[in-house]
């Protein structure tokens, strides 16, 4: 498989910013890796990318506040020099229903950008980036300053008449990254596990054998908003339920030679506060005289029903692994790299990329005349597993599914072009297994379309779906739809693209006008396949090892 085509380019010297897109934002962290590999500090790549990433944020985020309350003074005569409130309020209108676009082209229009600077190899080596922003600079916002400190940099920041500018930089007396490990002896292990304890405030129970509550550290009591005094257990003991004796004390702590739990929920509500109530989640052992020492989590604390179910938290890890199949490719990889970055929600935006369009022909006919004899719901997911295979493989997502017709978007349009040639490839081995079953063979039509689209949450809060939508979208449907069963059409646009980063490892058939719904013109399109063809049926099927 072809290496990324982004991972090659040359690190930029800057890059100039009106809003964190995915292109730009690319530049960035393309330019940050190789800073970071002539330092020697690839390890910490992904850290220092997520401060830069709070920076950049940050400082848009700024420089749209000051974009719009210039648009609101020149435009609107609406003065809110002052009034950060209500400037703030209709700030975050405009950007829930326009998203920073409109912004972004304000600033195009002004001259308004962000630079960042990388440093080259005659620059202090202590640098790694420096940005310049228009605005003034706001420490308070940067929500990764505790990280800087700890991976042992520095943030300087200097704001002058033009503006802000940020550099980021190693401290002189920053310790190397990774130390040689060491392994902890009994007593380095034991305070390590008491300091952990009491830092994330953990509860601790010593019962008997047959349940009785033998000690209790005060952090218990506290989770229990309990007076962390000896008058206080008797009440912690009339609280734990007994499901969890049955359970544990009298169950699994009997079970194996130690007895050991983890991970059970249980919910605890204090006598005459029933009203208020405690999900912890509970693990321990049995130790040799029969007591039970357990370690107690706070989940939840809740005034009204429960939120969260009691027993074994296994069952929302199996919840997880039914659902996740039903949950696209695109937002699950969107939602780690958004976590990853510190943030809660999926942003919505505007980027180029590769769409394909992939229709079984005909399926709808063999579903009516071929329902007694075959399973047709076995025979759709057998060949839409291929083709999910086939996208998988190549660096794609899939956008949804629709009856027997699937949409994937692509970065590279070459790799839309190999999932394409290898989707019709599994579909002549398919078919050829089926003609000598004497069953009806079931072909493939595929378009290709390539250009910006705009990516994000569409719906209501009942039912979203994070998808992309726009002409191009349209377009590709539309190419597939005009596409010959056995073959892939493309856009001049793709064909273009794909020329230009892989020379001569694509065939492509006469450019021709295709008439589509809702254009005027005709799109100009051509049929593609590998370089090298197959022998037989439809040439070049032969998908990327």
């Amino acid at each position: 498989m072809h290496s990324d085509a982004t991972s090659r380019a040359a690190p930029p010297a800057s890059v100039s910013l009106r809003a964190l897109d995915h292109g730009n934002w690319l530049e960035v962290q393309n330019g940050l890796r190789q800073v970071l590999a002539e330092r020697g500090m690839e390890a910490l790549t992904a850290p220092i990318t997520l401060i830069v990433h709070d920076l950049l944020d940050v400082a848009i985020k700024l420089m749209h506040r000051c974009v719009f309350r210039d648009i609101l003074a020149n435009d609107l005569g609406l003065d809110l020099e002052g009034n950060d409130e209500q400037l703030e309020a209709l700030l975050r209108t405009e950007l829930t229903e326009h998203g920073p676009q409109n912004l972004a082209n304000a600033c195009q229009s002004g001259g308004w950008q962000i630079r960042i600077d990388f440093p080259n190899m005659t620059e202090p080596a202590e640098q790694l980036l420096r940005i310049n922003l228009p605005t003034a600079w706001d420490a308070g916002q940067c929500q990764t300053g505790r990280l800087i400190e700890v991976l042992g940099l520095e943030l300087d920041a200097a704001n002058d008449g033009s503006g802000a500018h940020l550099t980021l930089a190693c401290r002189a007396d920053r310790q190397p990254a990774f130390a040689a490990p060491t392994l902890l002896d009994t007593q380095a292990r034991l305070a390590s596990l008491g300091r952990i304890v009491d830092q994330l405030g953990y509860g601790l129970i010593r019962f008997s054998a047959v349940g009785e509550v033998l000690a209790v550290s005060p952090s218990m009591l506290d989770l229990l908003r309990l007076e962390a005094h000896q008058a206080s257990v008797p009440a912690l003991a009339a609280a734990i339920p007994l499901n969890f004796h049955n359970d544990i004390t009298w169950g699994l702590a009997l079970a194996g030679d130690r007895g050991a739990f983890e991970n059970y929920r249980i919910r605890v509500r204090l006598p005459g506060a029933e009203h208020i109530s405690t999900l912890f989640n509970v693990s321990g052992f049995r130790d040799v005289d029969g007591s039970l020492h357990s370690l107690w989590q706070a989940v939840s604390q809740d005034e009204g029903s429960a939120q969260l179910s009691e027993g074994s938290i296994l069952s929302e890890v199996r919840i997880h692994n039914i659902t996740r199949n039903y949950v696209p490719q695109l937002v699950e990889r969107k939602a780690r790299d958004a976590v990853r970055l510190g943030k809660s929600a999926l942003a919505n935006e505007e980027r180029p990329v590769a769409v394909l369009f992939c229709d079984i022909v005909g399926f709808t006919a063999y579903v009516e005349s071929n329902a007694e004899n075959e399973s047709v719901i076995d025979t759709l997911n057998s060949i839409l597993r291929r083709i999910s295979g086939s996208v998988r493989r190549n660096n794609g997502s899939i956008d949804k599914f629709m009856g027997d017709c699937i949409m994937a978007l692509f970065d590279d349009p070459a790799d839309a072009v190999f999932a394409a040639s290898d989707m019709q490839r599994h579909a002549d081995d398919i078919n050829g297994l089926r003609s000598r079953a004497g069953q009806q063979e079931l072909h493939l039509r595929i378009g290709i379309h390539w250009g910006e689209v705009v990516i994000g949450n569409v719906g209501t809060a009942e039912r979203l779906d994070w998808t992309a939508i726009g002409d191009v979208v349209n377009t590709a449907s539309r190419i597939e739809k005009g596409c010959q069963p056995g073959s892939i059409l493309i856009s001049t646009s793709v064909k273009t693209a794909v020329e230009a980063s892989h020379p001569g490892e694509f065939q492509f058939g006469e450019t021709f006008g295709l008439q589509v719904k809702g254009k005027q013109d005709a799109l100009l399109v051509c049929h593609v396949s590998p370089a090298q063809a197959d022998e037989e049926g439809f040439p070049g099927h032969r998908g990327r090892e």
